[in-house]
């Protein structure tokens, strides 16, 4: 075997071994649950803008969640489906209000476009953000199969999941 081959084949060996990694169990205080190794707090009774429900996770100790991370978004997704909730959508942490396009996290860290994280829709299969300057704020739309949407922040029946 050529030392490429070899390192090539140790490269995904420890590919695969650090996808099958579980996260760290943390301890969360209430009302926080650990969801794929962090404390999240996804709430189903209150609803609001963006910045009312971002403000509401602040009080909380906390701030809406960055779901940077893939494999934390999907175990998100996995955890809203276990809660067998009626149809909501969720306020997450991304918004592109300070700059028109330009999507950022609220630690300032940059989000992901296109696949995996947006929605596609529409006939022309177009995919978010397509809001423009009115939509700037995302959020996990239950009607796109809680992939990222972006959305008027001014809308209240949204509610928020909060991270700690």
């Amino acid at each position: 075997m050529t030392s490429f081959a070899l390192l090539s084949f140790l490269g995904t060996l420890a590919m695969v071994t650090a996808t099958d990694v579980k996260p760290a169990r943390v301890e969360c205080e209430s009302p926080f649950t650990q969801v794929g190794g962090r404390c999240v707090h996804l709430e189903h009774s209150t609803s609001g803008t963006w910045h009312e429900m971002r403000k509401f996770c602040q009080d909380l100790g906390g701030d809406l969640v960055n779901l940077s991370d893939l494999q934390f978004f999907g175990d998100i997704i996995l955890y809203i489906e276990s809660l067998d909730l009626p149809s909501m959508h969720f306020w997450i942490g991304a918004t592109d209000e300070a700059t028109e396009g330009l999507w950022k996290w609220t630690d300032g860290s940059a989000v992901r476009m296109g696949t995996p994280y947006w929605a596609n829709t529409g006939a022309s299969n177009s995919q978010m953000p397509t809001g423009g300057t009115e939509q700037n704020c995302a959020m996990l739309d239950v009607n796109m199969h809680y992939y990222f949407n972006d959305f008027f922040c001014t809308q209240t029946y949204i509610r928020p999941i909060c991270e700690k």
